[in-house]
């Protein structure tokens, strides 16, 4: 298809003036010509599912199946589709029943090619119902896709007790092998990739297989962790985190776009309840969002965040929310996130207009303290002696939360880079960082430490260093580190010349006195001397 034409489409359907990226539109163009499965691995905020949804409306005679874990997640798609006057349905767990005969035989009808999109929870493809509609959207050549989207939701899906729902998918799949798959993730580890290949038999081969990725890192996003043991953790010291980098003056604000705005997530409803109540009396404008909210009152709660009522939700991980906000500035962890998977997940909801955002871990060393290689062993040693399947999967399970909270953990207290622990955990290519994390601005600090003390810094001018560090600048950005350097740099110079010249004065100093003792004892004259006298008093003899 003519780049214009997929272009007038794009805006056309969404309103979009361009695509987000090159890699978005390539995955685009190779899912609309559906004769390979197609894999897309893009960080949110990078245009994810528009790669399976506008060419499922270029095929406008047929209709595509999307198959996503969490109902939050599936409404917020829909709402979005409908707003857009897209037609689409959803079948989950809490449809009532007898929605569900109506949609179902609303969909068998002669006008199946009125809906482009339905929205089903994995448990509702073994279902009698939704068999019977599969096989009659095949034979009547009515299904253009099937999508498996948020599959980096794999903590819940892969390990643990709804796996067996990702092998009803492999069935599935077995019974639509002319029907292309689309697999979409924000962010998988490679064992995630190779499980979903081998469960979803996916196609083999360079052609009949594809892959589109957008690294993970992002250059914007400023990634560290905090701890008790150094910083003191209590709400007055987060009141003082959320007014700097929401409220300061160097945060960066988008015209009309509304105050600033962040995420805190936290382990528990009551977390989330509490924090919220002592922010409220800090200041701060926030509401607890969480899965205990009935429906009507968690769409109130996020409409209001939207539209700028609230400066800041206090969520919990398992809301299954993600939001199109752009101007979200700052995404804070109280707690040790479940997984790497997750945590990525959830901050990638930072910054999503490309300017600049920070995302924080508050921590506590009791909190990873489990997490050892003693406890590891005994946890793996388990698994061995289990002698029925729902022991294996319980022991398992137990070992890879484990796992993941183990890897949380390494990222949290280790030395390297965060960007770097991404890409190494999500096999991407490695990006320069530079001052974008902790560690690596830490770093960059103690070089440019290095190289002043090679300039021969004194421990008055080292004093001075400490003192800007104290001075709320725990980590210095490059900027403010080469201002620093300029600035000792021109120390050190002045230094060196009052050296310099207090040397000289000593210099000058000890001639003198050498002078005066040189007239307490008289030398032999040298001949040198003696001539040199002769020649003066013959210059000074009056002329005849």
């Amino acid at each position: 298809m003519d780049d214009k034409v997929l272009l007038r489409f794009l805006r056309h359907y969404f309103h979009h003036a361009d695509f987000k990226n090159a890699t978005q539109k390539e995955a685009i163009i190779a899912v609309l010509k559906r004769n390979a499965d197609v894999f897309v691995s893009f960080p949110s905020g990078y245009g994810r599912t528009m790669c399976y949804q506008l060419p499922s409306l270029i095929h406008w005679n047929k209709m595509s199946i999307i198959i996503m874990p969490h109902v939050t997640r599936i409404m917020s798609e829909v709402n979005s589709l409908r707003r857009l006057k897209i037609h689409s349905k959803v079948i989950s767990t809490s449809t009532d029943p007898s929605e569900k005969t109506v949609i179902y035989d609303s969909l068998k009808s002669t006008h199946t090619a009125l809906n482009n999109f339905l929205y089903v929870t994995p448990d509702q493809v073994s279902t009698a119902d939704f068999k019977s509609l599969m096989s009659h959207l095949i034979q009547s050549k009515k299904l253009s896709y099937i999508v498996v989207d948020e599959t980096h939701c794999e903590s819940q899906w892969i390990y643990g007790q709804k796996n067996h729902e990702y092998y009803t998918l492999g069935k599935l799949r077995r019974e639509c092998k002319d029907i292309p798959w689309i697999v979409v993730t924000a962010t998988a580890g490679i064992d995630v990739v190779d499980f979903l290949r081998r469960v979803l038999y996916m196609k083999e081969g360079p052609t009949s297989f594809l892959r589109f990725s957008i690294p993970c890192y992002r250059k914007n996003i400023y990634y560290d962790v905090a701890y008790d043991d150094i910083i003191g953790i209590s709400v007055p010291h987060l009141t003082q985190y959320l007014e700097r980098y929401l409220n300061g003056d160097d945060v960066h604000r988008t015209r009309n776009s509304g105050k600033p705005s962040g995420l805190i997530f936290c382990k528990t409803r009551q977390v989330t309840e509490q924090l919220v109540r002592d922010l409220k009396q800090n200041g701060f404008s926030i509401a607890a969002f969480h899965a205990g909210l009935e429906d009507a009152e968690r769409y109130a709660i996020k409409d209001s965040f939207m539209k700028g009522y609230y400066q800041i939700l206090a969520v919990t991980s398992t809301s299954g929310m993600e939001i199109n906000k752009p101007n979200i500035r700052l995404i804070v962890h109280w707690g040790l996130p479940s997984s790497i998977t997750a945590y990525y997940y959830e901050t990638g909801q930072a910054g999503k207009d490309g300017f600049p955002a920070r995302c924080r871990i508050y921590l506590t060393k009791q909190s990873t303290t489990y997490y050892n290689a003693d406890n590891e062993t005994i946890l793996a040693a388990e698994i061995d002696p289990a002698n029925t399947i729902e022991l294996v999967q319980k022991t398992a399970k137990s070992f890879l939360v484990f796992l993941h909270s183990r890897y949380m953990k390494d990222y949290c207290e280790g030395s390297k880079c965060r960007h770097s622990f991404f890409a190494d955990y999500f096999g991407d290519e490695k990006m320069e960082c530079i001052d974008k994390c902790d560690i690596c601005s830490i770093v960059s600090h103690t070089a440019i430490q290095k190289e002043i003390q090679k300039m021969g810094l004194t421990n008055h001018i080292k004093n001075i260093c400490s003192k800007y560090q104290e001075m709320d600048k725990t980590f210095l950005t490059t900027r403010e580190a080469l201002s620093m350097m300029k600035v000792c740099k021109e120390m050190v110079r002045v230094q060196k010349m009052r050296n310099f010249e207090s040397k000289l004065a000593t210099t000058m100093k000890n001639k003198e006195q050498a002078k005066v003792r040189n007239l307490d004892v008289e030398p032999i004259p040298s001949t040198s001397l003696v001539e040199n006298d002769d020649k003066k008093d013959k210059d000074q003899l009056p002329s005849s």
